[in-house]
């Protein structure tokens, strides 16, 4: 479906609005309109401790969310973070941004990759942007094979 986008930017208006025209209500247009309706709640920090101290983490830094030690955690290039989420919690907070779930430990900024290794029969190795990799477990693989396809246009 292509979609027509128009702007009219005026001091006239007092407020934003967007006005969707359209013949039917596709997936895609609902999608769309998902997406803008939660724009708005989409966080762009998250709140993260070290060494006792309280930080304010940009998610665009964010490398991956993983647990360990019964403890979750946010990667950066500036090291770990503990945080107070649950993993759940973040895959529901995240949908509507670059992360996805590849295993029970691991949610991925997908802006983090640097490259996925589908060398390996069965297996998806991401290697990400600050020299580590995560393994996508076998439940997850066809998931993230589908992103893949998605947005690169494979067929």
């Amino acid at each position: 479906m292509k979609i027509k986008i128009t702007t009219n930017i005026s001091n006239e208006f007092k407020e934003a609005s967007i006005i969707i025209n359209a013949p039917e209500l596709s997936d895609e247009l609902q999608n769309v309109i998902n997406y803008i309706s939660n724009i708005n709640t989409i966080p762009h920090q998250i709140m993260a401790s070290k060494n006792n101290e309280i930080y304010f983490i940009d998610l665009n830094k964010v490398i991956c969310f993983f647990s360990k030690d019964k403890y979750n955690y946010a990667r950066t290039q500036d090291g770990s973070y503990k945080i107070k989420y649950k993993l759940y919690e973040l895959e529901e907070l995240l949908k509507q941004k670059d992360f996805i779930r590849i295993s029970n430990s691991c949610i991925i900024n997908i802006q983090q990759v640097s490259c996925f290794d589908t060398s390996i029969l069965g297996t998806i190795l991401v290697k990400l942007k600050d020299n580590t990799q995560e393994t996508v477990s076998k439940r997850n693989v066809s998931r993230i094979m589908k992103l893949l396809k998605e947005r690169g246009n494979l067929k």
